[in-house]
């Protein structure tokens, strides 16, 4: 006979005392009780009879048992099921979810191992905790094991001498970064001896159910315009945290490029101006010649001034910063001719007495003649700290000379954009120039002005602006303004569309009915809740059907109660009224100590159960909604968002150039896409057929391609060869 490891409580251990089988009439009654609700209901229990000796009664009562505190009469009861103690006719150690007893009668949950694991970390024997908790995950994962294995774990470690958690960074992530990316992938690894148990980049932390001695991480975190400082924690089991720090320099906007004069020099033309950008001029070049000594260490100047001798035919200038945004400009002959013959007033320059500080003087005086006034608030701020001791005189004999009677307005020339543009992206591009005889004032898009406080004047300016979009209609408004107060506006219509693929409504539709037992009460209605809230959350993976006052509905005219919805095939039954591909059927385990939420991902289709997971609450009160938001990652998880091309088609049948090693299960779906490319899928057109759109379902899978069947099959003629498909 096996025993299980001796406990300070065997010494009060009774025999069970075997009694004569029970009446059909009082098997009957409790098998019915024993599979009719979501978790099996305690059978007759004095304490010390069993009127059965099947390892599922035992199962029960010590359940039972353990719920109650009883713990060491439940370790004795889990012992027998697994066999290291006599009692159970045909002991079963096998740890699952759907065990049957025997026909068609099932325990929902079996997990021996795991709860008698649970039984011996409770009186303390954490490293024979360890080794039967373990044993439960090799053979059916669960949530409460996790947590119990990380229990265990911790206190085999407290008071041992163990080194603290280390972070290593990539090294694309380690080192400070100039980016133009709108957003930055920080990847690395967390490792310890004590094992991670948390992980937070970024402010969001990973959802990590089970400790590990090394967690690799990567992730996208998008940026804001400027310093972006990003920090990576992770702590182990003994509580103990490690920090690092990156940071990204998000510059989204090329330098720019004012053009002071232009003069005839030695057959050809000398050209004055400056380059500017807020975080560093990094490269100047004329016709592919450096204009530039190396940039100092750390960081470039900010402004950069520069001459250029160009030949008569001119060139191209071609500017930088250390993002890697650039500005090109042709340099042309008419371009020189014209720029030279402007004859710009003298310009305000920081040496200039009060130029700096009366600059805003000027437009707001301008104003008061009836001229728009072109003032930052950092600009009025100035005017009012320093322009104070300038006299009225001075300033009213400044502005008429630094503003000659001039009607002509400046030149706005931009590319990139049409009145009306439509894309796909996040963002669009914008070229212009502007220019004025009598010098520049302002140079403004969507009311920020390009120009600093000391290019009052400049004659010609180039700009590059990266325009960030949201969904829907962006109006996009550039203006230039000279010195006497003449504007030219321009105004444009970008359109940003959401890729057809993207398109919410082509989700996998899914219905969430209620939590079942019955008697979950109140968890059952806040875990409905937090899962509906996780799938609605932005980006969506899935189509929520949002039936909150219909279930109740639906139920009843499918002859179904709460208890019903245990069975997977009551999803067939359900499928019937409700429009939805999947439902995600979840019940409540109450255990001692907490609860499980366990969630089955069956089609209404056929029944079959395309997913199933849990995740395990050690406090039903305060960590529901997280375990609930970290059950629901799971599931996206188990259904990736995953694109490929179509490699053959033979009539109804489609082969991917992706397999299981890309994310595609027994289960995936996919849209047909009609792109120029991989690259350019955004701008895809959907296949259809009348209005559905054209699908394709995993029928075989390999590691790196699949096979897929069109649907609908009369749709096959519409599927070719160098077609995209993407996961729905």
């Amino acid at each position: 006979m096996n025993r299980h490891p001796p406990s300070s409580a065997e010494s009060r251990r009774k025999r069970l005392r075997r009694t004569p089988a029970m009446t059909g009439l009082a098997a009957s009654a409790l098998l019915l009780l024993l599979h009719g609700a979501c978790v099996a209901p305690t059978p007759p229990d004095d304490g010390e009879t069993l009127y059965r000796h099947n390892w599922w009664n035992y199962y029960t009562r010590a359940a039972t048992r353990l719920r109650q505190g009883r713990t060491a009469d439940a370790e004795d009861d889990f012992a027998r099921c697994l066999g290291l103690l006599d009692g159970v006719k045909f002991p079963n150690a096998s740890d699952m979810w759907r065990a049957r007893t025997y026909g068609l009668h099932f325990v929902e949950g079996y997990f021996p191992n795991r709860e008698y694991g649970i039984c011996l970390y409770e009186r303390q024997a954490y490293t024979q905790a360890v080794v039967y908790l373990e044993r439960s995950l090799e053979q059916e994962p669960s949530g409460r094991a996790k947590h119990y294995l990380n229990q265990a774990r911790r206190q085999q470690l407290t008071g041992q001498r163990v080194p603290p958690p280390q972070l290593r960074l990539a090294a694309e992530s380690a080192a400070p970064l100039y980016t133009r990316a709108l957003t930055a992938r920080i990847a690395g690894t967390a490792s310890g001896a004590a094992r991670i148990r948390e992980l937070v980049v970024g402010g969001r932390a990973d959802f990590i159910e089970l400790a590990e001695p090394e967690v690799d991480f990567s992730r996208d975190l998008p940026l804001r315009a400027g310093t972006n400082v990003i920090t990576v924690e992770a702590s182990d089991l003994l509580g103990r945290r490690a920090t690092l720090r990156t940071v990204r320099i998000a510059d989204w906007q090329p330098p720019r490029l004012l053009i002071r004069s232009v003069t005839a020099h030695a057959g050809g033309w000398r050209v004055e101006g400056l380059c500017r950008d807020e975080y560093g001029v990094a490269k100047l070049s004329f016709n592919g010649h450096p204009l530039l000594p190396p940039a100092p260490d750390p960081v470039p100047p900010s402004e950069t001034p520069f001459t250029l001798d160009a030949p008569a035919g001119g060139g191209t200038l071609r500017v930088s910063d250390l993002a890697g945004n650039v500005l090109t400009v042709a340099v042309t002959a008419p371009l020189l001719h014209e720029t030279a013959g402007m004859d710009a007033p003298e310009r305000l320059t920081p040496t200039a007495p009060h130029a700096a500080f009366c600059l805003a003087a000027l437009q707001e005086r301008a104003s008061l003649f009836g001229e728009p006034t072109f003032l930052t608030r950092a600009e009025h701020a100035l005017r009012a700290s320093s322009c104070r001791a300038v006299s009225e005189r001075q300033e009213a004999s400044f502005v008429l000379a630094a503003a000659p009677a001039d009607r002509l307005r400046p030149s706005l020339t931009l590319s990139g954009l049409q009145t009306v543009t439509r894309v796909f992206t996040e963002d669009a591009y914008l070229d212009g120039t502007a220019a004025d005889g009598g010098g520049l004032a302002a140079v403004s898009v969507n009311g920020e002005n390009l120009l600093a406080a000391v290019d009052l004047g400049t004659v010609r300016t180039y700009f590059a602006r990266r325009l960030t979009l949201d969904l829907g209609t962006n109006l996009i408004e550039v203006a230039a303004a000279d010195r006497a107060g003449n504007q030219t506006i321009r105004t444009f219509t970008v359109i940003r569309d959401e890729p057809e693929h993207l398109d919410p409504k082509h989700r996998l539709s899914v219905g969430v009915p209620p939590l079942t037992p019955p008697e979950c009460g109140l968890n059952g209605v806040r875990a409905k809740r937090a899962m509906e809230a996780e799938l609605t959350r932005s980006p969506a993976r899935f189509r929520l059907l949002e039936r909150d006052e219909g279930w109740e509905y639906v139920l009843r005219e499918q002859n179904l109660s709460l208890s019903d919805l245990a069975d997977p095939s009551a999803a067939l039954r359900l499928g019937k009224m409700v429009p939805a591909e999947m439902l995600f059927m979840a019940r409540i385990f109450q255990e001692a100590k907490g609860l499980t939420v366990h969630l089955k991902a069956v089609a209404t289709e056929n029944g079959e159960i395309l997913f199933a997971s849990d995740v395990y609450s050690p406090d039903s009160d305060r960590a529901l909604d997280d375990a609930v938001a970290g059950l629901i990652l799971k599931v996206q998880q188990g259904f990736p968002l995953v694109s490929g091309e179509v490699l053959r088609s033979q009539g109804a049948r489609v082969t991917l150039n992706i397999g299981r090693a890309d994310g595609v299960t027994e289960h995936s779906r996919f849209l047909v896409i009609r792109a120029p490319s991989a690259a350019r899928l955004a701008e895809g057109r959907l296949a259809l057929i009348g209005e559905r759109p054209v699908q394709a379902e995993i029928e075989r899978l390999q590691s790196n391609s699949s096979f897929a069947r069109i649907v609908p099959p009369d749709a096959d003629a519409l599927v070719k060869e160098g077609d995209y498909v993407y996961a729905r």
